[in-house]
This record gives C-alpha cells, sequence and structure tokens, in this order.
C-alpha cells in the first residue's frame, strides 16, 4: 500500500506542477486528493499520530508567522490591508504549504520552505524571457522540487524526510569540523 500511495502522491504532484504551469491554477480536487495521499504515506510509513500532531503544530505556527510577516510588510508597503490571496498568493499556494506542513518534518519543513522560494526565484527568472505573465507558479515549482527530492529520498539516498534526523545528523558534522 506504502508503493501505491507514494506513487499516487509524485503522480498528483506532477499534476500540481503541469497545472499551475499551464494554468496558473490548480483544482482543488487535486488538492485533495493529494492530501489524501499525504496522510496515507505517513500512515502505512510508521509515523505516530502524536509526531505527526506536534510537527504539524509547529509547521503551522511557523506559516502563521510567515503569512503574517508578509501581510505586515504589505501593510506597510501599501499603508492600508492588502489581501494577500488576491495579488500576491494564490489559494492552491496556501493549499499547497498546508500540505507541505502536513508532510515534512519542522527542519525539513523550514529547509524545503527556503530552497523551494530560491528554486521557484532562480526558475521564473530564467522562465520570465519566455513567457511575460506576471504570476509566478510557486505551488508548481515546490510541486516539482518536493517531486524530485521525493523520489529521491524514496529510492536513493533514504534521507527520511517526514523526520530531522539527516537534517540534525549533517549539521552536527559541520560543527564538528
Amino acid at each position: 500500500m506504502l508503493l501505491f500511495f507514494r506513487l499516487l502522491m509524485l503522480l498528483l504532484l506532477a499534476v500540481v506542477y503541469l497545472q499551475d504551469m499551464r494554468y496558473r491554477g490548480v483544482s482543488w480536487i487535486i488538492f485533495s486528493l493529494l492530501f489524501v495521499a499525504v496522510v496515507a504515506v505517513r500512515h502505512f510509513s510508521g509515523q505516530s499520530l502524536a509526531v505527526v500532531g506536534e510537527s504539524l503544530l509547529v509547521n503551522m505556527g511557523v506559516l502563521t508567522v510567515i503569512l503574517s510577516l508578509l501581510i505586515l510588510y504589505l501593510l506597510l508597503k501599501h499603508l492600508r490591508f492588502v489581501n494577500i490571496t488576491e495579488q500576491y498568493l494564490g489559494w492552491g499556494d496556501i493549499f499547497f504549504f498546508l500540505i507541505l506542513a502536513l508532510y515534512l518534518s519542522v527542519l525539513n519543513f523550514l529547509f524545503f520552505f527556503v530552497v523551494s522560494l530560491l528554486f521557484t526565484g532562480v526558475c521564473h527568472a530564467v522562465f520570465v524571457g519566455f513567457n511575460k505573465d506576471k504570476y509566478i507558479p510557486l505551488a508548481g515549482f515546490q510541486a516539482l522540487l518536493l517531486m524530485l527530492l521525493l523520489a529521491a529520498d524514496w529510492w536513493y539516498f533514504h534521507l527520511g524526510v517526514m523526520d530531522d534526523y539527516w537534517l540534525l545528523r549533517y549539521y552536527m558534522s559541520w560543527i564538528q569540523v
């Protein structure tokens, strides 16, 4: 069952990428199915509900702080309240953030969030010459990067992005040098 839900998750991430690149939007049914696949992968991977709940709460707190800082920045910039879902972030981007918060452990969420924003910025800068659309397919680029990361993790590196051990080991190896 785990293999089925992993493959389903990769397929749905590919659909998120393709739909966001083509239409600058993703069907809500894809996010619903991706949510089910993420929950199933966590369940069949043997993750306890306490561990999943703890990382989800911390990730949601981090996400709340990030979005609040974005709203505060836009408030100071425009000197009025700005609804971020009208011009800056789509609902698909926010739904994708929530799926990331559910799937990734705390350090992996922070690491992936920062790296995926940099990846998205570079990809958009490269492709902006070919496409004059001002909207950035954030969820699409993040889905592409997550798809590559998960495929590499599951079948090659075996890092375990649902827990923080690989990042902590990597960090500790830098400290000891």
